[in-house]
């Protein structure tokens, strides 16, 4: 939306340089300093195409930008053009659009393009623990974001079920006995999974027939034995209606659930293919890649000794399968970066082969998270109360438990059923909103009084922010009624220039989204913006005639036209990264 204003600049310097427009396009963007204007273009690709000084380059552009506006102020700094646009200006370009289509700054271009994100991706047979809550978080964010940005979406969770720690629980499962109406009866499924794995482990450390009997039962289901597969099933089924009790409360959903057991007979074809191109060689017994062009030391394994495959086997046979199923432009494999030798190493073979998607294949790599420890008074990566570990579905619900006292001490006089909602959207929005306003890259932190402060750069802060503009809109229509056109030169103050611009600013923050893979861009360009309305709401707390609600009903009308726009952008733009905007709170 910045291109309603920077659009005539880049027509004039353009038409004054005789130079394409395009590149223009991409160079004008806000100010590394607020201060400093509200547009900048710094000069620099332009000089050195022209063969001139940049600052001398800017102070001759001067005079050309701004004729191409009226009312606008120009500077040149050293190398840079600083652009400052009337409020009066800002609103007549931007206002009608937002009043049109309030969700346009949160849309670009349709790319026509294909992406495949394979996020979250958990082992069965075991609860998701609490760091899952990076990439499914992330994963959602990213997909969510590539659809706001024209791309055509493919969810994937890439399940771990299949291996050898399958083969020690079958064989627990078979020692005692078990049966499928005792997993019936269990209260946790996958509790119930979790301590027969913990007690044909320890007996293990003094039965060495138990590392045999795990063994016979992988073989089995490499063999595709019938009492082995069913068994399998059993414990796939039961573990995947567990996870999707989260993905469901999160609201989330995957098109594609085929995970690492779908592709355990394909990676022949895998093997075939690297044998043709004469890639394979053996190695102690074991067949490898060679990467030496790429950097690598180390070769990349395909099989092991045994003929057993491997991660990288797996993942290639699936990205093809990928590739030819959905025939995406991109994938993005979202997973932590302690795999990131794992991506490097079948990208490179992929690259090795020839595929034509090697180039666009991203791991999509995030730090860890810790979480405040009570008991300990300390940060640590497993999050434990009172000695057991807390799961994700753990943490979720402490947090949704925590809004709701909240909510019954702020606002007791809602509906029950709306209590519950609203508790519901603020603590899981705390919980994702915590890890998306970071770079995903770093490692992060969580305390759930922290994540659910309603004043600090957090979800419930965001959500609030969306309720009060509700409630702003509500007034509205109780004092004035139905609303008419606007009329956008009764914007006039650098207030509310403020926060257009902010709004405006969302489209490239999406567009940095999909160019980084990283969700931070958006939610800190909320932030921005819920920052500049707050400071715009609280000037009518000095002000009377600066209120929203103000006596005269022209302006009235063009204020609320202005919250609503911010109301619209901060409950799309939080939508988009998972998370739910209450109309109360």
């Amino acid at each position: 939306m910045l291109a309603l204003l920077s659009e005539p600049i880049v027509t004039a310097i353009s038409a004054h340089l005789g130079c394409d427009a395009t590149p223009l396009r991409r160079l004008i963007g806000p100010p590394t300093r607020a201060d400093a204007g509200d547009l900048a273009l710094p000069c620099f690709q332009l000089a050195k195409a022209a063969k001139r000084n940049p600052a001398q380059l800017a102070s001759d552009l001067m005079p050309v930008v701004e004729a191409a506006l009226p009312g606008i102020s120009v500077v040149a700094v050293g190398p840079f053009l600083n652009i400052t646009f009337p409020p009066g200006l800002v609103a007549e370009r931007l206002l009608g659009v937002l009043c049109n289509d309030p969700v346009a700054p949160l849309r670009c271009p349709d790319q026509q393009r294909t992406v495949c994100v394979d996020f979250s991706s958990p082992n069965i047979a075991k609860h998701l623990a609490f760091h899952h809550i990076r990439s499914t978080g992330i994963g959602n964010a990213l997909a969510q974001c590539y659809e706001a940005a024209g791309w055509r979406v493919v969810r994937i969770n890439f399940l771990g079920d299949w291996g050898t720690a399958f083969g020690r629980l079958m064989a627990g499962w078979q020692r005692e006995g078990l049966s499928r109406a005792d997993l019936e009866a269990a209260a946790d499924p996958v509790a119930f999974f979790n301590d027969i794995y913990v007690r044909i482990s320890r007996a293990g450390k003094d039965d060495p027939s138990v590392a045999e009997e795990a063994r016979e039962w992988s073989r089995r289901c490499e063999a595709d034995d019938p009492e082995a597969l069913e068994l399998w099933q059993i414990i796939r089924d039961a573990s995947l209606a567990a996870a999707k009790e989260i993905y469901a409360l999160l609201n989330i959903d995957f098109d594609d659930w085929r995970g690492e057991a779908h592709y355990r007979k394909h990676g022949a074809a895998v093997v075939g293919e690297l044998e043709s191109a004469g890639l394979l060689r053996e190695d102690q017994g074991a067949k490898v890649v060679d990467l030496e062009e790429f950097g690598f030391k180390k070769p990349c394994l395909i099989l092991r000794s045994d003929g057993g495959s491997l991660y990288a086997t797996r993942d290639l046979a699936a990205c093809e399968d990928r590739h030819q199923r959905y025939g995406f432009d991109r994938a993005l494999y979202v997973v932590d970066l302690g795999q990131s030798l794992h991506f490097k190493e079948w990208f490179a073979v992929a690259a090795r082969l020839g595929k034509p998607y090697a180039g666009e294949l991203r791991h999509v790599g995030f730090g860890v998270i810790q979480m405040w420890n009570e008991e300990e008074q300390r940060w640590a990566k497993t999050a434990t109360r009172n000695g057991v570990p807390m799961m994700l579905m753990d943490v979720l619900r402490e947090a949704i438990d925590r809004a709701r006292a909240v909510v019954d001490e702020k606002n007791p006089d809602l509906p029950e059923a709306e209590k519950a909602a609203v508790a519901e959207a603020v603590g899981l929005g705390a919980v994702l909103f915590n890890d998306l306003r970071n770079n995903r890259k770093g490692d992060i932190r969580f305390r759930f009084e922290d994540a659910l402060n309603m004043q600090g750069d957090t979800g419930p802060y965001l959500q609030y922010a969306h309720a009060r503009l509700c409630s702003i809109e509500r007034r509205f229509a109780e004092a004035f009624g139905d609303r008419a056109a606007p009329d956008p030169a009764l914007l006039d103050r650098d207030e509310e220039k403020a926060v257009l611009l902010a709004i405006a600013r969302l489209q490239r923050a999406l567009s940095d989204v999909v160019a980084h893979d990283d969700p931070s861009q958006l939610a800190n360009a909320l932030l921005a913006l819920a920052a500049a309305t707050s400071s715009w709401l609280t000037l009518g707390n000095r002000d009377r005639s600066a209120r929203v609600l103000c006596e005269q009903r022209e302006r009235a009308m063009a204020r609320v036209a202005l919250v609503a726009a911010v109301r619209a952008a901060l409950g799309e733009g939080l939508r988009l990264l998972g998370i739910r905007a209450p109309e109360r709170m």
